[in-house]
């Protein structure tokens, strides 16, 4: 098992930008540097977790719980990023660090939440066999 703590504001995946090589003139895609960013962020704790272990093989199951600064009656945070780009930016900076592909995760259990100051925004996640 696998649990780490990615702290700050969740970020959620950009979409592709599209832009010209200037020498080329074709069309390219990037992916936005604050995703980068992020991205290298989560891969870089899950590298301290996994210091010494294995990539874990399939089927995985991953909890995703990412927390949001601000409160409803509800208790959930129902405004961007939305929670499909969380995950995927998640599994996306865990690839080839704790498993060697997102396709060996079987089941998935996320969910957005508030917590009540800045200091407690955070993304926690646990990776286990199934």
């Amino acid at each position: 098992m696998i649990d780490l703590v990615i702290y700050g504001k969740p970020i959620g995946k950009a979409r592709p930008r599209f832009g010209r090589n200037k020498h080329t003139g074709k069309v390219v895609t990037f992916t936005p540097q604050q995703t980068k960013n992020y991205e290298q962020e989560i891969s870089t704790t899950a590298q301290c977790a996994m210091f010494g272990k294995e990539l874990m093989e399939g089927p995985l199951k991953v909890e995703i719980k990412a927390f949001f600064l601000h409160k409803t009656k509800t208790g959930f945070h129902v405004s961007r990023p939305d929670l499909d780009n969380i995950i995927k930016a998640i599994l996306d900076g865990l690839n080839g660090v704790v498993f060697k592909d997102d396709a060996s995760v079987a089941v998935l259990s996320a969910s957005k939440q508030y917590v009540n100051s800045e200091d407690e925004e955070r993304v926690e996640v646990v990776v286990d066999h199934v």
